[in-house]
């Protein structure tokens, strides 16, 4: 009988140490240093067009609230446990002055002040109870919440992209305050893991070559079915890539992607169409799940979805032919995407568990920066991007462009060099 052969054991699973995840990125609770980093800007919490004539429950930064919009149109964030016995005040009637709990009648504006006791109409309690509220206020179909303290609240930036518009383009709004179904999942984004693992995606150009292109087919167009040559740089406020995709032809499409602190992207569209990129916010909901929401210049009437072909399920010959929502496990294996990648890492990403590489580069930049206004708060200091004074001036530096293959100069379509 022959011996039991001796193997290597380096590398076996047995005996190595729990994995971990960077709590600095991962965490999005009050105290916690991510989570007091962005408490200390604005933050898109639905569409202007989600709240009407019921109250809607949002869940932002790990806090559950109500959101409402009282009957002379004031949107209202507050907490949902009613100041007089807890009763929520999802189940709150909209009256013109605010929102009223069902249960003894009190009711509330949207800066949480008692207006009225009716069970004691004399009592002057109401002069004594606050609903604990955030400040809120709408713009460009979006509806954003400070959830910082109040000593440190900041401007809203004024946004490059979003200013002189043409006569015939439009800002469109997209994302959803509530757990995306169905095909519309495709563009308010997957929801049900942290957000990071979400954000990471945005500076990693080179993943497009393989989960998008060669592993199983191409999802998007044929100048993304490239290795680019990319370089990562830090901007005054975030991480951006220049990715060069060498064409037959001679010509260079050039792709920028830009991340501003502390979780906003800007990113190209994966389409043929040239120009600038929208604008979108990356929001923690709870440590394990997020919002998506985004701004979009485009063409009056025209679907801001158009140009996208997003997440390659839009294109025909791609995918098992059938709706998203109706995709089996087998289905997954055999037509990867964004989602099971992102999802596939858990509902937390344990970092402990990455090697890291040259190809992940602007992921270290954007993780590292983050990690350091988080500290920056955490001593007293203000991070980037927050003003009080004046707006803080966010500049949008992402965008596709076709370039001269031999001097790399713009012929067509949006050159963030020069901004």
């Amino acid at each position: 009988m022959s011996e039991q052969p001796v193997f290597d054991s380096a590398g076996r699973a047995y005996g190595r140490p729990a994995a971990t995840f960077d709590e600095k990125l991962t965490q999005s609770g009050p105290g916690t240093p991510g989570g007091e980093l962005l408490r200390r800007y604005w933050q898109p919490v639905a569409r202007c067009d989600e709240v009407a004539d019921l109250p809607v429950a949002v869940t932002v930064l790990t806090e559950d609230l109500i959101l409402f919009r009282d009957k002379s149109g004031n949107p209202g964030l507050v907490y949902p446990r009613c100041m007089h016995r807890g009763t929520s005040l999802l189940y709150g009637k909209i009256e013109p002055r605010g929102i009223r709990c069902p249960y003894h009648g009190w009711l509330y504006d949207t800066q949480g002040r008692c207006l009225e006791t009716p069970c004691e109409p004399d009592s002057r309690v109401k002069e004594k109870v606050r609903q604990p509220w955030y400040p809120v206020f709408e713009r460009f179909g979006l509806i954003f919440a400070y959830l910082g303290p109040p000593e440190k609240e900041p401007r809203f930036p004024a946004i490059s992209l979003l200013e002189n518009l043409a006569p015939d383009e439009e800002v469109v709004a997209g994302g959803s305050c509530r757990p995306p179904t169905g095909q519309h999942a495709l563009f308010a984004g997957h929801q049900d893991f942290n957000w990071w693992s979400f954000y990471d995606n945005f500076m990693d150009p080179v993943h497009v070559f393989v989960l998008h292109s060669s592993i199983n087919g191409i999802q998007f167009v044929e100048s993304l079915n490239i290795l680019p040559e990319v370089e990562s740089e830090y901007t005054d406020d975030g991480v951006r890539t220049v990715q060069h995709r060498r064409l037959e032809d001679g010509r260079v499409h050039q792709r920028l992607s830009q991340t501003v602190m502390p979780n906003i992207n800007c990113t190209a569209g994966v389409s043929d169409e040239l120009g600038p990129s929208g604008i979108s916010w990356t929001v923690a909901a709870t440590d394990s799940s997020y919002r998506f929401f985004t701004l979009n210049v485009v063409k009056k009437g025209v679907d801001p979805r158009s140009n996208m072909r997003s997440l390659g399920m839009l294109r025909p010959e791609w995918g098992p032919g059938k709706p998203y929502e109706e995709w089996t496990l087998e289905d997954h294996q055999r037509w990867q995407t964004d989602y099971v990648t992102q999802k596939g890492q858990g509902d937390v990403n344990l970092h402990s568990d990455e090697h890291l590489t040259v190809i992940d580069r602007a992921t270290a930049m954007l993780r590292r920066l983050f990690k350091q206004q988080a500290d920056k708060v955490a001593n007293g200091e203000d991070p980037v991007g927050v003003c009080y004074e004046e707006p803080y001036r966010l500049k949008v530096m992402a965008g596709n462009s076709l370039l001269d293959g031999d001097t790399l100069e713009c012929l067509d379509g949006y050159d963030g060099r020069y901004m």
